[in-house]
């Protein structure tokens, strides 16, 4: 039964929201969860039929979505705004912005250097530029020392990659990590990314995509003499 099966999956992501968004119960996040199954069960069977982790990993990122979308809703409903006008950042944005955070700059910068398209709203206008400098000037304040020294040495001085490597006398790939570490963690203060709205598959595209995994998997047995999954097995 799928109770059964994912219980301890449900009941971990519950409880990890519940603990984040103060304003929740943890059996409120159990019960919107199992109503995720409830909606999606063709998406459910066709992630079901993978091999290994991959299945549990799909529906696991699925029910997070589900978790923050509707822990979001309620914060909303108890602030007296609605969920559609929370704002958030992207990693992109977020590069774009941190210099002139980091160097206190008053004036904004052209649309261009914000990494926007033709269309978009210029960042200052109706404040929110200042809004903007505000709201990631506060999520620096909460990150560790180590994790704000990054920031400030990657962006503030114009490093890149490399250069911020050789600065740390640490390797290319991880100077990258840990620059990524400290933008996530930055973009978790500011409210995390925005949750994904997802929609069941209909019979005809679960088909598709059983077949499409079935046809996959014969070619690989025709074209090897070794079972794909032989490695995972030992």
């Amino acid at each position: 039964m799928v109770i059964e099966r994912y219980d301890g999956i449900v009941s971990a992501i519950a409880y990890e929201f519940a603990r984040k968004y103060k304003i929740v119960d943890a059996d409120d996040v159990r019960q919107e969860l199992w109503v995720w199954f409830l909606e999606h069960p063709n998406k459910v069977s066709t992630w079901e039929a993978l091999e290994g982790k991959q299945s549990i990993k799909l529906i696991a990122r699925s029910l997070r979505n589900a978790a923050k979308d509707y822990c979001q809703k309620q914060k909303a409903q108890m602030g007296g705004y609605r969920v559609e006008d929370n704002y958030y950042y992207d990693k992109e944005l977020v590069e774009a912005l941190l210099p002139a955070v980091i160097r206190g700059d008053l004036v904004a910068p052209a649309v261009v250097e914000l990494g926007f398209v033709s269309g978009k709203k210029v960042a200052s206008e109706g404040g929110n530029w200042f809004a903007m400098m505000a709201d990631i000037d506060w999520g620096l304040e909460k990150l560790t020392t180590e994790q704000k020294s990054i920031i400030f040495l990657r962006y503030g001085d114009g490093c890149d990659n490399k250069t911020f490597a050789k600065e740390l006398d640490i390797t290319e790939d991880a100077a990258r990590m840990r620059v990524n570490r400290a933008l996530n963690n930055l973009i978790n203060f500011l409210g995390g990314s925005k949750p994904r709205k997802e929609r069941d598959y209909t019979e005809e595209e679960a088909n598709d995509k059983t077949n499409a995994d079935n046809r996959s998997d014969g070619d690989l047995q025709e074209t090897g003499g070794e079972d794909p999954g032989s490695d995972m097995e030992e």
